[in-house]
């Protein structure tokens, strides 16, 4: 009798949180054969690699499933819960059809797959119809959001538990955060508050002013009390973080990715790119960071192991942000000066696809599933939009407007992909979707001018 799916996913579940024993289970298995009858070397098998898959699904599957437990009621607690177990169950058995050789393994794996992703649509289904019965209260979500007030310098966090917000001036005026991705540290890249870099005028997107630039490192908990703070150069725009510890800045000033080493707050490398760099964003497997430069409708790829760029793809007018599909397949880029997105294909590196949304987008998000793409339609100063445009990545069409504050920038997702937040950089607000329903739930008033935003669970 085969094994289910199911009864798969749950040991693979099991045996993730017994890290301790994986050598000693390894150091007695016997190498498995190939199917020539041949022992496999170890190159062939690539050891480090399947396992660092293993390690990052495990990983990805851990922070939504506490998010998802959190719910308010128990029976929508406990399905989105599960839809980030099932989903860690599917890439696990993708793991091992990529590096796996055993047939039996790999029918497994394709059951497993099978199986889960049909209970996923399900469970999502069910979520459409039952999760507006959860108890009354703010979002019924624990977590923090920080949205970064370029106007007001400072950032604005908004407990989700509570609806309580509080907002910190931190000397600097803050274009874009991003956490690490352990959560411990919140990232912020702007110009000192007396230099006004970026100001009122530009949100970050015009024409660059040289020096001046600083990456803040603040306590996420803490945040009038800054960690470090390190010059890094001119006109920086956005930061992400790795999981070895470094951060990457675009400067837009310099034409250039700036590395920082966050545990020695030191610049240890620069990476030349395409004009005025902007949004950027790393691959899943954060083997690869894209960049959006604005003034030659460029995108960079550049190789995180060796700090040097790929290559430089012509993308459209003016790209301000990049974003990932969670698979790594695809990256959405938003062409300001031609009101679309650009979809790249990351296997040949060119563009696919260009979808039409609002005036103007600025950021967007790929939902954890995969299934949307958020796109903020800011507009200009003088007519800011107020919408946020919803791409089916399955069709490549916009299968919703979703009318939100003005001036809306910056996007970002909870970890279980239940809601997004999006800045309304001429609101001063942040506008929260739910995205089973496609709606605006809440409108929480937060510092001058926000720009970018980053969500941080209630589990780090």
């Amino acid at each position: 009798m085969g094994v289910s799916g199911a009864a798969l996913a749950q040991q693979a579940e099991h045996d993730a949180h017994r890290p301790e024993t994986l050598q000693a289970q390894e150091d007695r298995a016997p190498a498995p054969m190939s199917p020539s009858g041949q022992m496999p070397s170890m190159a062939d098998r690539d050891a480090g690699n399947f396992t660092k898959a293993y390690v990052d699904a495990m990983d990805e599957m851990h922070g939504p499933m506490m998010e998802g437990v959190m719910a308010g009621d128990p029976d929508v607690a406990f399905v989105r819960g599960m839809i980030p177990h099932h989903q860690g169950a599917i890439d696990m058995a993708k793991i091992v059809q990529q590096y796996g050789d055993d047939p039996q393994t790999r029918e497994w794996a394709a059951q497993i797959i099978e199986a889960q992703e049909r209970e996923i649509a399900e469970m999502q289904a069910w979520l459409e119809t039952n999760a507006s019965q959860e108890p009354a209260g703010f979002i019924q979500r624990d977590g923090t959001v920080y949205s970064a007030n370029e106007g007001g310098n400072s950032i604005s966090s908004i407990d989700l538990g509570t609806g309580s917000v509080e907002t910190v001036q931190i000397g600097v005026s803050p274009h874009n955060v991003d956490l690490t991705p352990d959560g411990n540290l919140l990232l912020a890249v702007g110009s000192p508050a007396s230099d006004h870099a970026h100001g009122s005028a530009d949100d970050g997107h015009a024409e660059a002013e040289a020096g001046g630039g600083v990456l803040v490192v603040l306590d996420p908990q803490q945040l009038s009390q800054p960690v470090a703070t390190l010059e890094v150069g001119a006109h920086p725009a956005h930061v992400v973080a790795d999981r070895t510890g470094r951060a990457y800045v675009s400067l837009s000033g310099g034409n250039e990715i700036v590395v920082v080493d966050l545990a020695k707050a030191q610049v240890i490398g620069r990476i030349a790119t395409g004009a005025f760099p902007h949004g950027l964003r790393l691959s899943p497997d954060q083997s690869e960071l894209y960049v959006a430069n604005v003034d030659d409708g460029s995108v960079s790829v550049i190789d995180t192991q060796n700090l040097t760029e790929l290559a430089r793809m012509p993308v459209g007018a003016a790209p301000v942000q990049v974003g990932f599909t969670p698979s790594g397949d695809q990256v959405y880029v938003s062409l300001r000066d031609e009101n679309r997105v650009a979809v790249i294909d990351t296997a040949s590196r060119e563009v696919t696809n260009r979808i039409d949304v609002g005036p103007n987008p600025i950021q967007m998000f790929a939902t954890p599933d995969g299934a949307y793409v958020y796109v903020a339609n800011q507009g200009t100063d003088a007519e800011p939009n107020d919408t946020v445009s919803v791409i089916d990545t399955a069709t490549g069409e916009v299968v919703k407007t979703i009318a939100t504050g003005g001036g809306a920038h910056g996007v970002s997702s909870s970890a279980d992909g239940a809601f997004v937040f999006v800045t309304n950089i001429a609101d001063d607000t942040v506008s929260i979707i739910d995205v089973a329903s496609q709606d605006v739930v809440k409108t929480v008033p937060v510092g001058d001018r926000p720009n970018g935003i980053v969500y941080r669970g209630s589990n780090h």
